[in-house]
């Protein structure tokens, strides 16, 4: 903090030091700095919605890293990792229809945080009290010439979506008719099951740091380390959230090691994400009977 005489001729001197330790010893700066630094929460970055194109895209995420990499051989091995990360499969099964979190289109594009939500606003109106309107709304929800019906699961967060081609109004009266009189109802669906690979993300985690981080404290972690001629790069996130981005850097220099296990060893998931990590602890297996 600077003294009266130093504020009065505009001189800091904090600020002085730390221009001549960040220019003579750039390396142990950024590590200093990665102690110190303020990171701000990075906020939900897979939030509840009822519809399924709100929710956070592996697919989008990775395409935004490799679109950001193209122009660089360096990380060619990187993006090839991430464009086969994410692998599908298909399973004919009946699913119950209450294990549904989602929809992937609707008219109604209010900020609803769940399917009761969208029922609560969109189909009360459907009658949904007796034994003859579950039958009915099975029927205009679920017609038999369209069987079997299309799920997307995603494997890595345990959400259900339904790939519906019509508006889900009478799907929505099941739903209210099933939480409040206790009703279920299997439906024939073919199951696309999203995954994440595991030995492609084993490959990744050994080669690289992928951290996600407010845009702001992610520069300023960038041109630490530009400073030090520590090679890293900075790569876009997903388009529903521009406020955030990735960092990225190899696993195989020592400094950069030290310097980014001292920035997650200092600050909490809430505002530094490892990807890598993260896709490894959000496992939902799908369940194939």
């Amino acid at each position: 903090m600077s003294t009266p005489q130093e504020s009065k001729s505009g001189f800091d001197i904090e600020e002085f030091l730390n221009l001549i330790f960040q220019r003579l010893f750039p390396r142990w700066y950024a590590r200093q700095a990665a102690k110190e630094i303020k990171l701000p929460d990075l906020g939900d970055i897979n939030p509840p919605s009822f519809l399924s194109h709100r929710w956070l895209s592996l697919v989008s995420t990775h395409e935004a890293i490799i679109e950001s990499l193209k122009g660089s051989e360096s990380w060619k091995p990187l993006c090839d990792h991430l464009s086969t990360l994410i692998t599908e499969a298909e399973y004919k099964r009946n699913l119950s229809i209450t294990a549904i979190h989602g929809i992937q289109s609707s008219q109604c594009d209010d900020e609803l945080p769940d399917l009761i939500s969208y029922a609560q606003q969109q189909s009360d109106d459907i009658p949904h009290e007796s034994a003859e309107d579950f039958d009915n709304n099975i029927h205009h929800a679920f017609p038999d010439a369209e069987r079997p019906f299309h799920v997307c699961y995603r494997e890595w967060d345990g959400r259900y979506y339904l790939m519906n081609k019509s508006e889900p109004t009478y799907f929505g009266a099941l739903r209210l008719q099933c939480a409040s009189k206790h009703r279920d109802f299997s439906l024939q669906s073919v199951i696309h099951v999203e995954s994440v690979h595991g030995r492609t993300l084993d490959r990744i985690r050994a080669g690289y740091w992928l951290l996600l981080l407010k845009r702001e404290s992610a520069y300023q972690l960038f041109q630490l380390m530009k400073n030090a001629k520590l090679p890293c790069e900075i790569a876009e996130f997903e388009w529903r959230r521009s406020d955030l981005v990735f960092f990225i850097a190899r696993k195989n220099n020592q400094t950069i090691n030290q310097i980014l296990l001292t920035l997650m060893g200092n600050h909490n998931s809430q505002q530094v994400i490892d990807w890598g990590r993260f896709l490894s602890r959000s496992r939902f297996p799908f369940q194939n009977k």
